[in-house]
């Protein structure tokens, strides 16, 4: 398992192929996937959305990313 201050080799992987391509569906599918699933698409932990505030509820559905990975992936907007 990933931990939340890395970054998934697989989400590397697929936005290498969207600079490289421009192609956005793989990367799409991935996290599409991850969200039907209930996992986080960089740690790839369990995760209940409703328990999180609204705005990372939110976020979890665009992006796929746990909390915990969220504060990882946006520390610079905080």
């Amino acid at each position: 398992m990933i931990r939340p201050d890395q970054v998934n080799p697989a989400i590397k992987f697929l936005t290498d192929v969207v600079e490289s391509t421009g192609k956005l569906k793989p990367l799409h599918d991935y996290t599409d996937r991850h969200i039907k699933n209930r996992t986080c698409s960089n740690c790839e932990s369990k995760v209940e959305p409703h328990t999180f505030k609204q705005i990372d509820e939110k976020e979890y559905f665009i992006s796929g990313l746990c909390n915990k990975c969220q504060v990882y992936f946006f520390k610079e907007s905080i």
